[in-house]
């Protein structure tokens, strides 16, 4: 075995071993939460596409043929299994593949049908076409097989063509699935810096970036001339990639995972946001203005905005009323939302121990229920319109 550029080869190797290592651990979590599922395939499909430079070293030419023929469904599987991976992070309930996610994998599927039929071409056709790159030798094939050859080929090549108009649909989609996220959240949770899933947009940004590149020189590879890449670049681009999601795919749960292993009669409910007009709601005007009463006896009375990890279910359990009567509640009669009307408390506590002690910023963001010090900061200007400091600046000087 001789490798012509070592460096090339241990990046590919390397990218392989982290996909490997990563889709392991993933299948061993699949138990707990389906949502690694999609993740781990995703993982293998660009396991598959990245191991290309690799079977060329270690793998004969059949193996190869082979490997390069499972790389159309393998780039047809990325973004659809990206775009379920974020759908089964975002969801309010367990995920689970359903009729619906299957449609996602129709590409894939046409993919796997190309293969099979290339697969099934004698063998001295998948090299002339696949690996000496000879199409003069299908000519002299006969009729019926030339057409299906050509026949393959043009579907290939509208397939590959797709792949361009697939990527930019589902980032379109995963990036408003994110966006509609980030609204929910704050209907059922006090803090949202830990399932705000912000390394998900950085990284689509970055891979958007590099899909720009590999789209335009696909389309001017097709039609035109390629554009020159360095190997070195795309193999430490994909290797960063990798790693990066694998690393935050490992460590994050679902955003809603808290409200999965709470009382059925909160966890199955459909997480309402705040544009919902309620009009099947059996809650009238008294009951909201009991759960009204009760929502500031909970903060006013019983500090909950100080536990850290409060969210919808639990304040739902503490004040026993059903968490979407709850929300009705504070969007209908109190016009706010959760997230707002748990850190209105926190800032009127922040403001006092800001006016009447010397603790420090960060000290007053942890004692009255925030995560973080960026999280207080930003919440308490939201509410007052200037910084902790200038605050208790300003209040001094009165």
């Amino acid at each position: 075995m001789i490798v012509e550029q070592p460096d090339l080869f241990a990046l590919n190797v390397a990218t392989l071993c982290v996909i490997i290592f990563s889709v392991h651990q993933l299948i061993l979590r699949v138990r707990t939460y389906q949502v690694y599922c999609p993740l781990a395939v995703c993982l293998l499909a660009i396991g598959l596409i990245a191991m290309l430079p690799v079977s060329k070293v270690l793998l004969s030419i059949e193996w190869q043929v082979i490997n390069l023929l499972m790389s159309l469904p393998a780039l047809l599987l990325i973004a659809p299994s990206l775009w379920l991976y974020t759908k089964a992070l975002t969801s309010n309930a367990p995920w689970q593949l359903s009729r619906h996610d299957i449609k996602h994998l129709l590409p894939a599927c046409i993919g796997c049908t190309i293969t099979f039929i290339a697969l099934c071409l004698p063998t001295h056709y998948q090299h002339a076409i696949l690996v000496n790159d000879d199409l003069a030798l299908i000519e002299q094939a006969p009729d019926l097989l030339q057409t299906l050859i050509y026949g393959l080929l043009i579907i290939t090549f509208i397939a590959v063509l797709s792949w361009v108009l697939q990527s930019a649909w589902y980032c379109y989609k995963i990036i408003k699935q994110l966006r509609d996220y980030h609204a929910k959240l704050k209907d059922v949770f006090a803090s949202t810096e830990q399932k705000e899933l912000h390394w998900l947009v950085w990284l689509l940004s970055s891979v958007g970036g590099v899909w720009l590149f590999i789209a335009t020189n696909l389309v001017f590879d097709n039609l035109l001339t390629p554009i020159p890449l360095s190997p070195y670049l795309h193999a430490i681009l994909i290797l960063l990639l990798v790693y990066s999601l694998s690393l935050w795919g490992l460590r994050q749960k679902p955003g809603f995972a808290e409200c999965y292993d709470v009382d059925k009669s909160l966890s199955t409910e459909p997480m309402p946001s705040s544009d919902e007009k309620y009009q099947r709601s059996a809650l009238d005007a008294q009951q909201a203005q009991r759960i009204a009463t009760k929502l500031q006896h909970a903060m006013q009375d019983d500090k909950l905005y100080l536990d850290a990890a409060l969210s919808l279910p639990k304040l739902a359990a503490h004040i026993q009323a059903p968490s979407h009567y709850i929300s009705q509640t504070l969007n209908e009669t109190l016009n706010t939302r959760f997230f707002d009307f748990v850190n209105q408390h926190r800032i009127d506590a922040a403001k006092h121990s800001l006016e009447e002690s010397n603790v420090t910023i960060l000290d007053v963001a942890m004692l009255v229920g925030f995560n973080s010090k960026s999280a207080f900061y930003t919440a308490f200007k939201k509410h007052t319109g200037m910084t902790p400091s200038a605050y208790r600046q300003q209040n001094s000087t009165d």
